[in-house]
């Protein structure tokens, strides 16, 4: 099916909605923005914060790294979370997919009859509210995604993977040039304390945007025992910039 049909309006803004819904990924914050944009069609990061703000999605997903993907299928999986996005009015239900049908296609759920691919409709209640909530009852009102603006630039941060405690933090900013400078200082003691740790210099222009996810065991530690850390960085956490001062996005 030609792309022009399959990726519209439409499918752009439920793709939007799916994203806050379910916690959030900073990095879909980057590809959902490329893959409109081949599209023809211009969205920015502030697109995901006025759906958040007008109430377009809640979060009714409690995200896959706290709680194993099992539980999420047994509690009910996508076919209960997108029965109720679309039972709420969040979802465009005649968005043309891969299967040639309606959204309302993936509110049912595969199942094996007596070794036979079958279809059934998704659980009407979640089976783990721990994991998978209705929509009237979320973990959070504003969705797992939160754009941040500041004198550093423009940032997308996960709140859905934060506990309330760590939302805002004010605390002496320590700069590094790169990762290996940040891991050094971890190791040697002197992070111990509150503190923003800003990793300069790492975005696409500068050196390629690397990958900088093994710093998070180190801020976790420093988590763990009390500390007030926040980090701040443009290289990517698996396959996401964190921070970007270009206003495209």
């Amino acid at each position: 099916m030609p792309l022009a049909r399959t990726i519209d309006e439409k499918a752009v803004v439920n793709a939007i909605v799916g994203l806050l819904a379910t916690g959030g990924s900073t990095n879909h914050t980057m590809h959902l923005v490329a893959m409109a944009r081949c599209a023809g069609i211009s969205i920015t990061w502030d697109d995901f914060s006025r759906s958040v703000g007008g109430g377009a999605a809640a979060q009714a997903y409690l995200p896959q790294w706290q709680r194993r993907r099992n539980r999420f299928q047994m509690a009910g999986g996508m076919a209960f979370l997108i029965r109720e996005l679309l039972g709420s009015g969040y979802l465009h239900a005649d968005s043309t997919t891969v299967m040639g049908a309606g959204l309302r296609a993936y509110s049912a759920e595969p199942w094996l009859d007596e070794g036979r691919l079958s279809w059934r409709p998704a659980p009407a209640a979640s089976g783990d509210l721990d994991v998978l909530r209705p929509a009237d009852n979320p973990f959070s009102a504003h969705g797992g995604l939160k754009l941040l603006t500041g004198n550093l630039g423009r940032s997308v941060i996960k709140t859905s993977a934060m506990k309330a405690e760590h939302h805002v933090v004010e605390a002496p900013a320590v700069v590094f040039e790169d990762q290996g400078e940040v891991i050094k200082a971890f190791k040697e003691g002197r992070l111990s304390r509150d503190g923003v740790v800003v990793v300069r210099f790492q975005g696409p222009r500068a050196n390629g945007m690397p990958e900088l996810h093994k710093l998070t065991p180190s801020l976790a530690s420093l988590q763990s025992k009390g500390f007030q850390v926040r980090w701040s960085r443009m290289g990517r956490m698996s396959g996401a910039p964190a921070a970007c001062r270009r206003q495209s996005m």
